[in-house]
C-alpha cells in the first residue's frame, strides 16, 4: 500500500461527503441512508489504511489540510441533519397527532380498582 492510495481514498471520501450533502438537501431518504453508510464505510477503511502506513508519510501538510477541511464541514452537516430530523418530526406530528397528556398523570380513569366515594362504607367482619 502506498501513499497515493491514501490520496485516492481521500478523494472518494470527499465525493461521498458531497453526495451526502446533496442527498440531505434534496430530502431523498434512500440516497441519504446509502450515502451515510458509504461515508462511514470509507472512513473505517481510511482508518485501517492509515494504521498500516508509517505516520510520517501520512501526515503531510497537504493531507492534513484536506482532513481538517472535512472535519470542519462535519458540524455543518450534523446541524443540517438535525434540522431535517426536526422537520420530519413536525410533519409527523401534523399527520399523526399525539393525544394530549393528562393533567393528572397519576390518575388514570380506566383500568384502576374502583374507589369508594365515602357515602357507602363497606363493613367487613
Amino acid at each position: 500500500m502506498s501513499l497515493p492510495l491514501v490520496d485516492q481514498h481521500l478523494d472518494r471520501i470527499e465525493q461521498q461527503f458531497t453526495a451526502l450533502s446533496v442527498a440531505l438537501r434534496d430530502g431523498s431518504v434512500q440516497s441519504l441512508q446509502a450515502s451515510a453508510e458509504r461515508l462511514q464505510q470509507l472512513a473505517v477503511e481510511l482508518r485501517q489504511l492509515v494504521d498500516t502506513l508509517p505516520r510520517a508519510g501520512v501526515l503531510q501538510p497537504r493531507r492534513a489540510a484536506r482532513l481538517k477541511a472535512l472535519a470542519a464541514k462535519l458540524p455543518m452537516l450534523r446541524e443540517n441533519l438535525l434540522r431535517r430530523s426536526a422537520y420530519v418530526n413536525r410533519a409527523l406530528e401534523t399527520l399523526v397527532p399525539t393525544p394530549p397528556k393528562s393533567t393528572y398523570a397519576g390518575r388514570a380513569t380506566y383500568g384502576n380498582v374502583a374507589r369508594q366515594s365515602g357515602e357507602f362504607k363497606t363493613v367487613s367482619a
